[in-house]
Protein backbone atom coordinates (compact mmCIF):
# COMPACT_ATOMS: atom_id res chain seq x y z
CA UNK A 1 0.00 0.00 0.00
CA UNK A 2 2.83 2.37 0.91
CA UNK A 3 4.71 1.52 -2.29
CA UNK A 4 1.60 2.19 -4.35
CA UNK A 5 1.06 5.53 -2.62
CA UNK A 6 4.68 6.54 -3.26
CA UNK A 7 4.37 5.57 -6.92
CA UNK A 8 1.22 7.67 -7.27
CA UNK A 9 2.93 10.65 -5.62
CA UNK A 10 5.88 10.27 -7.98
CA UNK A 11 3.59 10.36 -11.00
CA UNK A 12 1.85 13.46 -9.67
CA UNK A 13 5.18 15.20 -9.12
CA UNK A 14 6.40 14.29 -12.60
CA UNK A 15 3.18 15.51 -14.21
CA UNK A 16 3.41 18.74 -12.26
CA UNK A 17 6.93 19.29 -13.63
CA UNK A 18 5.76 19.01 -17.22
CA UNK A 19 5.37 22.45 -18.83
CA UNK A 20 1.77 23.31 -19.62
CA UNK A 21 0.89 23.63 -23.29
CA UNK A 22 -0.57 27.10 -22.94
CA UNK A 23 -0.54 27.64 -26.71
CA UNK A 24 -3.02 24.82 -27.28
CA UNK A 25 -4.94 25.75 -24.12
CA UNK A 26 -5.42 29.28 -25.45
CA UNK A 27 -6.80 27.95 -28.72
CA UNK A 28 -9.16 25.46 -27.04
CA UNK A 29 -10.52 28.16 -24.73
CA UNK A 30 -11.07 30.54 -27.63
CA UNK A 31 -12.98 27.96 -29.65
CA UNK A 32 -15.15 27.04 -26.69
CA UNK A 33 -16.11 30.64 -25.99
CA UNK A 34 -16.77 31.35 -29.66
CA UNK A 35 -18.94 28.23 -29.95
CA UNK A 36 -20.98 29.36 -26.93
CA UNK A 37 -21.36 32.87 -28.35
CA UNK A 38 -22.71 31.74 -31.73
CA UNK A 39 -24.77 28.95 -30.13
CA UNK A 40 -23.43 26.59 -32.75
CA UNK A 41 -22.27 23.02 -32.81
CA UNK A 42 -19.55 22.03 -30.40
CA UNK A 43 -16.16 23.12 -31.69
CA UNK A 44 -13.76 20.37 -32.71
CA UNK A 45 -10.53 20.77 -30.73
CA UNK A 46 -7.23 20.16 -32.51
CA UNK A 47 -6.15 16.52 -32.55
CA UNK A 48 -2.37 16.12 -32.28
CA UNK A 49 -2.60 13.07 -34.53
CA UNK A 50 -2.87 15.55 -37.40
CA UNK A 51 0.79 16.40 -36.86
CA UNK A 52 1.84 13.08 -38.38
CA UNK A 53 1.33 14.75 -41.77
CA UNK A 54 4.57 16.57 -41.02
CA UNK A 55 6.70 13.58 -40.09
CA UNK A 56 10.23 13.62 -41.53
CA UNK A 57 10.87 11.00 -44.22
CA UNK A 58 13.17 8.16 -43.14
CA UNK A 59 16.81 9.16 -43.07
CA UNK A 60 17.68 6.48 -45.64
CA UNK A 61 15.53 8.36 -48.18
CA UNK A 62 17.29 11.65 -47.46
CA UNK A 63 20.96 10.62 -47.28
CA UNK A 64 22.82 10.09 -50.57
CA UNK A 65 25.79 7.86 -51.35
CA UNK A 66 28.96 9.76 -52.21
CA UNK A 67 31.53 7.76 -54.22
CA UNK A 68 35.15 7.84 -53.12
CA UNK A 69 37.42 9.83 -55.39
CA UNK A 70 39.48 7.75 -57.78
CA UNK A 71 42.81 9.12 -56.51
CA UNK A 72 43.84 8.09 -53.01
CA UNK A 73 44.87 11.18 -51.08
CA UNK A 74 47.10 9.07 -48.84
CA UNK A 75 49.32 8.40 -51.86
CA UNK A 76 49.87 12.16 -52.19
CA UNK A 77 50.94 12.70 -48.60
CA UNK A 78 54.70 12.69 -49.30
CA UNK A 79 54.38 14.46 -52.65
CA UNK A 80 52.79 17.57 -51.16
CA UNK A 81 55.45 18.20 -48.51
CA UNK A 82 55.89 21.70 -49.92
CA UNK A 83 52.30 22.42 -48.81
CA UNK A 84 52.14 21.72 -45.05
CA UNK A 85 48.51 22.87 -44.76
CA UNK A 86 47.47 20.31 -47.36
CA UNK A 87 49.60 17.63 -45.72
CA UNK A 88 47.82 18.36 -42.47
CA UNK A 89 44.38 17.96 -44.07
CA UNK A 90 45.34 14.70 -45.75
CA UNK A 91 46.77 13.33 -42.51
CA UNK A 92 43.64 14.35 -40.61
CA UNK A 93 41.35 12.55 -43.05
CA UNK A 94 43.37 9.36 -42.81
CA UNK A 95 43.62 9.39 -39.02
CA UNK A 96 41.29 7.29 -36.87
CA UNK A 97 39.44 10.49 -35.93
CA UNK A 98 39.17 11.63 -39.54
CA UNK A 99 37.70 8.33 -40.63
CA UNK A 100 34.86 8.81 -38.15
CA UNK A 101 33.87 12.35 -39.10
CA UNK A 102 30.18 13.01 -38.62
CA UNK A 103 28.51 14.36 -41.78
CA UNK A 104 28.45 17.97 -40.54
CA UNK A 105 32.20 17.84 -39.74
CA UNK A 106 32.91 16.31 -43.12
CA UNK A 107 31.28 19.32 -44.76
CA UNK A 108 33.72 21.61 -42.96
CA UNK A 109 36.62 19.29 -43.74
CA UNK A 110 35.90 19.25 -47.47
CA UNK A 111 35.96 23.05 -47.50
CA UNK A 112 39.27 23.11 -45.63
CA UNK A 113 40.76 20.50 -47.97
CA UNK A 114 39.78 22.41 -51.10
CA UNK A 115 41.20 25.64 -49.69
CA UNK A 116 44.45 23.84 -48.92
CA UNK A 117 44.63 22.42 -52.46
CA UNK A 118 43.94 25.81 -54.02
CA UNK A 119 46.67 27.39 -51.86
CA UNK A 120 49.09 24.62 -52.81
CA UNK A 121 48.69 24.66 -56.59
CA UNK A 122 50.61 27.93 -57.23
CA UNK A 123 53.60 26.47 -55.39
CA UNK A 124 53.85 23.56 -57.82
CA UNK A 125 55.58 25.43 -60.64
CA UNK A 126 58.50 23.21 -61.58
CA UNK A 127 58.32 20.84 -64.53
CA UNK A 128 58.70 17.85 -62.23
CA UNK A 129 55.65 18.94 -60.27
CA UNK A 130 53.25 19.28 -63.20
CA UNK A 131 51.96 15.74 -62.89
CA UNK A 132 51.20 16.34 -59.22
CA UNK A 133 49.61 19.66 -60.09
CA UNK A 134 47.29 18.00 -62.64
CA UNK A 135 46.44 15.27 -60.15
CA UNK A 136 45.53 17.77 -57.43
CA UNK A 137 43.53 19.84 -59.89
CA UNK A 138 41.52 16.73 -60.76
CA UNK A 139 40.94 15.97 -57.09
CA UNK A 140 39.78 19.54 -56.50
CA UNK A 141 37.32 19.44 -59.41
CA UNK A 142 35.87 16.14 -58.25
CA UNK A 143 35.67 17.23 -54.61
CA UNK A 144 33.99 20.51 -55.51
CA UNK A 145 31.43 18.65 -57.62
CA UNK A 146 30.53 16.53 -54.59
CA UNK A 147 29.97 19.50 -52.27
CA UNK A 148 26.16 19.71 -52.70
CA UNK A 149 25.82 16.04 -51.79
CA UNK A 150 28.15 16.48 -48.81
CA UNK A 151 26.05 19.45 -47.69
CA UNK A 152 22.76 17.55 -47.87
CA UNK A 153 24.20 14.62 -45.97
CA UNK A 154 25.38 17.07 -43.31
CA UNK A 155 21.80 18.30 -42.89
CA UNK A 156 19.92 15.07 -43.42
CA UNK A 157 22.10 12.98 -41.11
CA UNK A 158 22.23 15.68 -38.44
CA UNK A 159 20.22 15.09 -35.27
CA UNK A 160 20.30 18.85 -34.70
CA UNK A 161 18.56 19.66 -37.98
CA UNK A 162 16.17 16.73 -37.65
CA UNK A 163 15.14 17.96 -34.21
CA UNK A 164 14.53 21.48 -35.45
CA UNK A 165 12.42 20.32 -38.41
CA UNK A 166 10.41 17.64 -36.58
CA UNK A 167 7.04 18.58 -35.07
CA UNK A 168 6.98 18.86 -31.29
CA UNK A 169 4.52 17.52 -28.75
CA UNK A 170 3.76 21.08 -27.67
CA UNK A 171 2.93 24.27 -29.51
CA UNK A 172 4.89 27.47 -29.06
CA UNK A 173 4.22 28.95 -25.62
CA UNK A 174 2.15 32.13 -25.53
CA UNK A 175 5.23 34.07 -24.41
CA UNK A 176 8.10 32.36 -26.26
CA UNK A 177 11.68 33.45 -25.78
CA UNK A 178 13.68 34.77 -28.68
CA UNK A 179 14.80 32.30 -31.34
CA UNK A 180 17.08 34.60 -33.33
CA UNK A 181 20.14 32.33 -33.18
CA UNK A 182 18.33 29.31 -34.62
CA UNK A 183 16.53 31.33 -37.29
CA UNK A 184 19.82 33.00 -38.29
CA UNK A 185 21.55 29.59 -38.43
CA UNK A 186 18.81 28.20 -40.67
CA UNK A 187 19.13 31.23 -42.97
CA UNK A 188 22.91 30.82 -43.18
CA UNK A 189 22.59 27.14 -44.06
CA UNK A 190 20.04 27.99 -46.77
CA UNK A 191 22.35 30.64 -48.23
CA UNK A 192 25.25 28.18 -48.10
CA UNK A 193 23.26 25.51 -49.93
CA UNK A 194 22.50 27.88 -52.77
CA UNK A 195 26.12 29.10 -53.02
CA UNK A 196 27.59 25.61 -53.48
CA UNK A 197 29.68 24.45 -55.24
CA UNK A 198 30.97 27.81 -56.48
CA UNK A 199 31.59 28.97 -52.90
CA UNK A 200 33.21 26.68 -50.38
CA UNK A 201 31.61 25.80 -47.04
CA UNK A 202 33.16 27.46 -43.98
CA UNK A 203 35.48 25.58 -41.62
CA UNK A 204 34.04 23.21 -39.03
CA UNK A 205 34.68 25.77 -36.28
CA UNK A 206 32.20 28.09 -38.02
CA UNK A 207 29.72 25.35 -38.92
CA UNK A 208 29.42 23.82 -35.46
CA UNK A 209 27.73 26.89 -33.89
CA UNK A 210 25.05 26.78 -36.61
CA UNK A 211 24.15 23.19 -35.84
CA UNK A 212 24.36 23.85 -32.12
CA UNK A 213 21.93 26.79 -32.42
CA UNK A 214 19.37 24.51 -34.07
CA UNK A 215 19.92 21.83 -31.45
CA UNK A 216 19.52 24.30 -28.59
CA UNK A 217 16.18 25.61 -29.82
CA UNK A 218 12.89 23.76 -29.21
CA UNK A 219 11.00 26.34 -31.24
CA UNK A 220 11.41 24.82 -34.70
CA UNK A 221 9.28 21.81 -33.82
CA UNK A 222 6.96 23.92 -31.69
CA UNK A 223 6.42 26.27 -34.62
CA UNK A 224 5.31 23.37 -36.82
CA UNK A 225 2.85 22.27 -34.13
CA UNK A 226 1.57 25.83 -33.68
CA UNK A 227 1.05 26.39 -37.40
CA UNK A 228 -0.89 23.13 -37.69
CA UNK A 229 -3.02 23.70 -34.59
CA UNK A 230 -3.73 27.36 -35.41
CA UNK A 231 -4.76 26.48 -38.94
CA UNK A 232 -7.29 24.04 -37.48
CA UNK A 233 -8.44 26.50 -34.79
CA UNK A 234 -8.90 29.38 -37.23
CA UNK A 235 -10.74 27.26 -39.79
CA UNK A 236 -12.97 25.79 -37.10
CA UNK A 237 -13.71 29.27 -35.74
CA UNK A 238 -14.46 30.54 -39.23
CA UNK A 239 -16.87 27.65 -39.75
CA UNK A 240 -18.74 28.56 -36.56
CA UNK A 241 -19.08 32.21 -37.58
CA UNK A 242 -19.98 31.47 -41.20
CA UNK A 243 -22.59 28.85 -40.34
CA UNK A 244 -24.29 31.16 -37.85
CA UNK A 245 -24.45 33.94 -40.43
CA UNK A 246 -25.77 31.61 -43.09
CA UNK A 247 -28.35 29.75 -41.01
CA UNK A 248 -29.44 32.24 -38.35
CA UNK A 249 -27.82 35.70 -38.54
CA UNK A 250 -26.93 37.20 -35.18
CA UNK A 251 -28.40 40.56 -36.24
CA UNK A 252 -31.13 39.76 -38.81
CA UNK A 253 -32.27 43.40 -39.06
CA UNK A 254 -28.75 44.75 -39.50
CA UNK A 255 -28.86 46.34 -36.05
CA UNK A 256 -27.07 45.40 -32.84
CA UNK A 257 -28.71 42.71 -30.71
CA UNK A 258 -27.76 41.34 -27.29
CA UNK A 259 -26.27 38.30 -29.02
CA UNK A 260 -24.34 40.61 -31.32
CA UNK A 261 -22.91 42.44 -28.29
CA UNK A 262 -21.82 39.11 -26.81
CA UNK A 263 -20.09 38.27 -30.06
CA UNK A 264 -18.38 41.67 -30.12
CA UNK A 265 -17.12 41.04 -26.59
CA UNK A 266 -15.65 37.69 -27.66
CA UNK A 267 -13.90 39.47 -30.53
CA UNK A 268 -12.41 42.21 -28.33
CA UNK A 269 -11.50 40.11 -25.29
CA UNK A 270 -10.60 36.71 -26.65
CA UNK A 271 -9.64 37.25 -30.29
CA UNK A 272 -8.01 40.69 -30.39
CA UNK A 273 -6.90 40.49 -26.77
CA UNK A 274 -5.84 36.85 -26.63
CA UNK A 275 -5.51 34.83 -29.81
CA UNK A 276 -4.36 37.59 -32.15
CA UNK A 277 -1.17 38.43 -30.20
CA UNK A 278 -0.30 34.73 -30.26
CA UNK A 279 -0.95 34.64 -34.01
CA UNK A 280 1.41 37.58 -34.42
CA UNK A 281 4.16 35.75 -32.50
CA UNK A 282 3.79 32.65 -34.66
CA UNK A 283 3.68 34.70 -37.86
CA UNK A 284 6.78 36.66 -36.85
CA UNK A 285 8.78 33.46 -36.46
CA UNK A 286 7.16 31.73 -39.40
CA UNK A 287 8.19 34.31 -41.99
CA UNK A 288 12.00 33.86 -41.81
CA UNK A 289 11.59 30.13 -41.08
CA UNK A 290 9.45 29.50 -44.16
CA UNK A 291 11.68 31.69 -46.35
CA UNK A 292 14.76 29.66 -45.40
CA UNK A 293 12.98 26.37 -46.01
CA UNK A 294 11.92 27.48 -49.48
CA UNK A 295 15.50 28.50 -50.26
CA UNK A 296 16.72 25.10 -49.10
CA UNK A 297 14.14 23.30 -51.25
CA UNK A 298 15.46 25.14 -54.34
CA UNK A 299 19.15 24.39 -53.73
CA UNK A 300 21.20 22.16 -56.04
CA UNK A 301 20.92 18.38 -55.75
CA UNK A 302 18.46 18.40 -52.86
CA UNK A 303 17.25 14.79 -52.36
CA UNK A 304 13.67 14.35 -53.55
CA UNK A 305 12.39 13.23 -50.14
CA UNK A 306 13.94 16.27 -48.46
CA UNK A 307 12.61 18.65 -51.09
CA UNK A 308 9.09 17.27 -50.81
CA UNK A 309 9.19 17.58 -47.02
CA UNK A 310 10.43 21.18 -47.11
CA UNK A 311 7.75 22.10 -49.64
CA UNK A 312 5.12 20.40 -47.50
CA UNK A 313 6.15 22.70 -44.66
CA UNK A 314 6.72 25.99 -46.47
CA UNK A 315 6.34 25.63 -50.21
CA UNK A 316 4.72 28.30 -52.34
CA UNK A 317 1.99 25.80 -53.22
CA UNK A 318 -0.26 24.12 -50.69
CA UNK A 319 1.79 23.74 -47.53
CA UNK A 320 1.62 24.16 -43.78
CA UNK A 321 2.71 27.81 -44.02
CA UNK A 322 0.38 28.70 -46.89
CA UNK A 323 -2.56 26.96 -45.22
CA UNK A 324 -1.90 28.94 -42.03
CA UNK A 325 -1.92 32.23 -43.93
CA UNK A 326 -5.13 31.28 -45.74
CA UNK A 327 -6.82 30.27 -42.47
CA UNK A 328 -5.77 33.58 -40.88
CA UNK A 329 -7.25 35.58 -43.76
CA UNK A 330 -10.46 33.55 -43.76
CA UNK A 331 -10.95 34.09 -40.04
CA UNK A 332 -10.46 37.84 -40.29
CA UNK A 333 -13.09 38.02 -43.03
CA UNK A 334 -15.49 35.82 -41.05
CA UNK A 335 -15.25 38.22 -38.11
CA UNK A 336 -15.66 41.25 -40.36
CA UNK A 337 -18.80 39.83 -41.98
CA UNK A 338 -20.34 38.91 -38.62
CA UNK A 339 -19.64 42.21 -36.85
CA UNK A 340 -20.43 44.43 -39.85
CA UNK A 341 -23.84 42.78 -40.21
CA UNK A 342 -24.59 44.09 -36.69
CA UNK A 343 -22.99 47.52 -37.13
CA UNK A 344 -20.50 46.51 -34.45
CA UNK A 345 -17.27 46.27 -36.45
CA UNK A 346 -14.30 48.61 -35.92
CA UNK A 347 -15.10 51.93 -37.59
CA UNK A 348 -18.86 51.49 -37.32
CA UNK A 349 -21.06 53.45 -34.96
CA UNK A 350 -21.68 50.49 -32.66
CA UNK A 351 -18.01 49.62 -32.22
CA UNK A 352 -16.85 49.34 -28.64
CA UNK A 353 -13.21 48.45 -28.26
CA UNK A 354 -13.55 47.76 -24.55
CA UNK A 355 -14.47 44.21 -23.55
CA UNK A 356 -17.29 43.71 -21.08
CA UNK A 357 -16.21 42.61 -17.63
CA UNK A 358 -18.37 39.49 -17.56
CA UNK A 359 -16.92 36.34 -19.06
CA UNK A 360 -18.85 34.83 -21.93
Amino acid sequence: MIARTLALLSLLILSACQPADDGLALQADYLQRLSNAVEGDAAVVFDKAQLTRYRLPPRRERVVAIPEIRIGLLDLLLDVRRCPALQQQISLRNSSLGKQLVPSSRLGYEGDLLRAIEACLPRLSSEKEQKLRRMLTGVAVEKRTQLPSVFWNALNASQEVERYLRFADQALPTAPGEDDAALAALAQLAAMANALPQSLPPPTAELDPLFFALHASPQGGQLISSLASLTHTLDEGSRLLEERQLQRPVCPQGQATPRGRILQNIFVKYYAGGLQPYLAQVHQRGQPWSSSLRQLSAAAEVPAATRNYLLNLAGPGQSLWVDFQAATSRHVHAWQDSLQSCGLAPGQSGWDGQAANADQ
